[in-house]
C-alpha cells in the first residue's frame, strides 16, 4: 500500500499554497474580498529523509524551494499581476535595498558597540558575545518593525492559518484565537535558524583569509540548520506545553492571530487538494468564472459551524440534485446554484431543519414531504418500521396511532400487503400524511381522532403500532433549535414525565387489538423499563426491547 504524503502548507501575502501528492492547491482573497482558487499537478514530489542532521538539511532545501515556489504562484495568479511593470520592478529594489540597509546594520553597528564597550585589548570571547548578542536584537527590532508592513502582516496571519489547518484539520474553527505557532513551522525554524547562525558566527569571530571565512560561515550556517530541526522536532515530540513555549520569541516574529477569513483560505486550499488526491480524474482548477466547489463547500462548513457542519453536504446535494456519494465529485458550481446553496444556509444557520428548508425528508429509501406542521421523521423510527415488518403476516390489519407525516403508515403499505390505518388529530397533519399516501401510491385509510376516539369501539386490529411525543415537558426548552422551531410542540410534548400517551395508548390498544394482537413503541432515551412497566401492568407479555445504531433502547413491544 502506497504510503501517503504529508500534506504542505506555505503562506503567501494574500492566501496559501497547499501540496501533496504531486498536487498543489493555491486558495487566495482578491482585492475584492472574493475567494480565488488553482490547483495544478507539480513535479514537487516531497522526499523525506529520516536520518538525523541530514532531515534538516532536506528540510530547508525543500522549504525555500516552496516557500518561493509559493509566493511566485500566488503573485502570478493574482490580479496584482495587471499592474505596471515598474511597480513590480520598484518593490523588488526595495526589497534589494532593505536587505541590504539590514545587514549593514547588523554587521556594523554591534561591533563598533562591542569594541566601544570591551575595548581593542579586552578579552577577545566577551567581546564577540556582546556584538552577537547586539546583533540579534537589532534582528529581532528589524523583524518587528517588518510586522508594520501591511503585506507582512498578512503573510504572517496566513502561516499561523496554515499552522492551525495542518494541526487541527476543519476543527481548528473554533482554535484560530489561541495559541503559539508549532515549533516546525517553517518560518519559525528559519528564523530560529538565523538567530543560532548569527550568534555563533559572530561569537567564533573567524579572521582569516576571505576563503577560509566563508568555508567557516558555510559550515557553521550547515548545522545551524541541521541543528535547529534537531532540537525543534525534539520540542515537537514532547507534547510539553511548558517546553514548547520556548518557541515563544520566534513564534513572535512569524506569527499573527489570523481572522477567520484566514483560516478559511487556507481549508479551501487543503479541500481542493484533498479532493485531487483522492479523485485521480478530478480537473484542476483553472478560475475561470465558475464558483470553485471548494471555496463553496468551505464557506458552507464554515456558516453551519453554529449549528451543524455535516448539513453541509445534504443542503449542497440537494440545491445541485445529486447524491450525498456525487457531491465532492462537483468541480465548480454556477452562480444561481451558489445563491441556491448559500440561501439555504442562511435559513439553516438560523435554526430552520434542512427537511423543512427543502420541503421533504428521506424515510425508508422513500422521499416524504415534510413542513412545520409534522414531527419529520427520524433515522432511529427506521428500526420502529423494520421490527413492525418483520412481525407483519400476509393481511394482517395494522394501526398507526399519531401518524403525523404518515411516514410509518406509508411505508407499512408500500412494504407490505398489510391492511393500513393512521390516526392523528391534526387535521393539517393528515393533509400532509394523504399527500404523501398519494405519491407513493399506497392505500392508507386515514382518521381525524384523538387516539381512539374516533375509531369504532368493536374495530380491531393484528399490530398497532406508534411513536408517540415523549419529551418531559420540563425538556422541552432544552431540545436544539430546529427541533423547537420546526417541530410541532403537539408531537413533542409527551407531559410531566413523558409517559402520558404511553399510558392513554396502551389502555387504548388492549380494547382494540386481537388476541395474540403485539403493540409496538418507539421510546426516548431511558424510557424502556418504565414502558415495558406500563405494557405488563395492561397484560401485556413477551414484552422485548430493541437497540438503535447508537445501542439505545429504542423499541420496546410486547404480545397481548
Amino acid at each position: 500500500m502506497k504510503k501517503k504524503e504529508k500534506m504542505m502548507f506555505f503562506p503567501t501575502s494574500n492566501g496559501a499554497v497547499c501540496m501533496r501528492n504531486g498536487y498543489e492547491a493555491l486558495s487566495s482573497i482578491d482585492a475584492g474580498g472574493a475567494r480565488k482558487l488553482w490547483s495544478a499537478r507539480t513535479k514537487n514530489k516531497i522526499i523525506y529523509w529520516h536520518f538525523p542532521f541530514a532531515r534538516g538539511l532536506q528540510f530547508f532545501i525543500f522549504g525555500m524551494l516552496m516557500l518561493f515556489h509559493s509566493l511566485w504562484w500566488s503573485e502570478r495568479m493574482s490580479e496584482k499581476k495587471k499592474k505596471k511593470d515598474y511597480l513590480v520592478i520598484l518593490s523588488i529594489l526595495s526589497g534589494i535595498i532593505g536587505i541590504v540597509f539590514a545587514g549593514v546594520v547588523i554587521g556594523y553597528l554591534p561591533g563598533k558597540l562591542g569594541y566601544f564597550i570591551v575595548g581593542p585589548e579586552g578579552n577577545t570571547l566577551l567581546r564577540n558575545f556582546i556584538i552577537a548578542f547586539f546583533r540579534l536584537i537589532l534582528l529581532a527590532i528589524i523583524l518587528t518593525m517588518l510586522k508594520s508592513f501591511s503585506v507582512v502582516r498578512e503573510f504572517l496571519r496566513f502561516n499561523r492559518a496554515c499552522d492551525l489547518v495542518s494541526i487541527y484539520g476543519e476543527d481548528c474553527r473554533g482554535k484560530y484565537k489561541s495559541g503559539l505557532c508549532e515549533p516546525l513551522n517553517f518560518l519559525n525554524y528559519l528564523v530560529f535558524v538565523f538567530f543560532l547562525d548569527i550568534f555563533v558566527v559572530t561569537l567564533i569571530g573567524a579572521s582569516y583569509n576571505f576563503f577560509l571565512n566563508f568555508l567557516i560561515n558555510l559550515a557553521v550556517l550547515l548545522l545551524s540548520i541541521m541543528l535547529c530541526y534537531e532540537i525543534l522536532k525534539l520540542i515537537d515530540l514532547s507534547g510539553c506545553s511548558y517546553i514548547k513555549s520556548l518557541c515563544f520569541v520566534t513564534s513572535f516574529f512569524v506569527t499573527m492571530r489570523p481572522s477567520l477569513t484566514h483560516v478559511e483560505t487556507v481549508l479551501t486550499a487543503q479541500t481542493e487538494v484533498l479532493f485531487l488526491t483522492s479523485q485521480k480524474d478530478r480537473n484542476v482548477m483553472e478560475n475561470d468564472g465558475k464558483k470553485p466547489f471548494s471555496v463553496v463547500y468551505a464557506e458552507v462548513r464554515n456558516k453551519l459551524q453554529s449549528v451543524d457542519a455535516s448539513d453541509a453536504d445534504w443542503i449542497i446535494a440537494t440545491v445541485l440534485n445529486k447524491n450525498r456519494a456525487e457531491v465532492k465529485l462537483v468541480e465548480s458550481v454556477t452562480d444561481k446554484e451558489y445563491r441556491d446553496i448559500m440561501r439555504a444556509v442562511a435559513r439553516r444557520a438560523n435554526g430552520e431543519s434542512v427537511d423543512n428548508i427543502f420541503g421533504y425528508t428521506e424515510f425508508y429509501g422513500l422521499r416524504f414531504d415534510v413542513n412545520k406542521k409534522v414531527l419529520t421523521p427520524r433515522m432511529e423510527t427506521e428500526i420502529l418500521v423494520e421490527q413492525v415488518l418483520k412481525n407483519i403476516k400476509r393481511k394482517d390489519k395494522v394501526l398507526d396511532v399519531g401518524t403525523g407525516s404518515g411516514a410509518i403508515a406509508v411505508t407499512l403499505a408500500k412494504f407490505s400487503d398489510a391492511s393500513v390505518t393512521a390516526l392523528d388529530i391534526s387535521r393539517q397533519a393528515l393533509q400532509v400524511a394523504m399527500g404523501n399516501a398519494k405519491k407513493h401510491n399506497v392505500k392508507v385509510e386515514f382518521i381525524e381522532s384523538n387516539l381512539f376516539e374516533n375509531l369504532k369501539k368493536r374495530r380491531k386490529f393484528d399490530i398497532i403500532v406508534s411513536n408517540p411525543p415523549y419529551i418531559p415537558t420540563k425538556d422541552l426548552a432544552k431540545l436544539d433549535a430546529n427541533v423547537r422551531f420546526c417541530d410541532p410542540k403537539l408531537a413533542l410534548d409527551g407531559g410531566e414525565d413523558g409517559l402520558n400517551f404511553y399510558r392513554e395508548i396502551t389502555d387504548g390498544s388492549v380494547k382494540h387489538l386481537k388476541k395474540n394482537g403485539v403493540l409496538f413503541y418507539e421510546v426516548g432515551r431511558g424510557q424502556a423499563s418504565a414502558v415495558k412497566k406500563i405494557m405488563k401492568e395492561c397484560g401485556f407479555k413477551e414484552i422485548k426491547v430493541v437497540k438503535d445504531y447508537n445501542k439505545i433502547d429504542r423499541v420496546v413491544y410486547g404480545k397481548l
